[in-house]
């Protein structure tokens, strides 16, 4: 099975203000929109439950951040061994950290999109940058 995983960095000057930006708009009508990081990124839609937001403060929780993503962060070996060596210094320059994954399951959460970003690269224009796309099979 594929599996994809992207890692988003952004700047925000609260934990709030980086949750409102990936939420969706509820609207008293009933209606959602689509949060402004899916606007901004061009991913159309995803289950949230395929995403983690992480708010990095210093160095150790950036560290931290980084030795949970090696060990912690899929239970599949493989994801670790494709993790880029300068995944630490590219979200240096960041203190809100974006994951999206997927996979190509029929019966798990499939979105080409990602697989699409991973390759590709993300829509110009968004507010969080697409630090690293990580495709790996098991």
């Amino acid at each position: 099975m594929k599996h994809v995983v992207t890692v988003w960095g952004a700047n925000f000057r609260t934990e709030e203000e980086l949750r409102a930006f990936v939420e969706p708009v509820s609207h008293d009508d009933g209606e959602t929109l689509p949060s402004e990081f899916m606007t901004r990124s061009g991913i159309g839609w995803f289950d949230a439950d395929f995403m983690e937001t992480h708010f990095i403060n210093s160095d150790e929780e950036r560290r931290m951040f980084i030795a949970y993503m090696h060990r912690d962060y899929s239970p599949h070996e493989q994801f670790a061994e494709h993790l880029p060596a300068t995944l630490y210094a590219s979200i240096g320059l960041y203190n809100s950290i974006i994951l999206l994954y997927g996979n190509d399951s029929p019966s798990g959460a499939v979105n080409e999109q990602l697989f699409r970003i991973a390759r590709s690269g993300a829509a110009p224009g968004s507010s969080a940058i697409l630090v690293a796309g990580i495709e790996y099979e098991t």
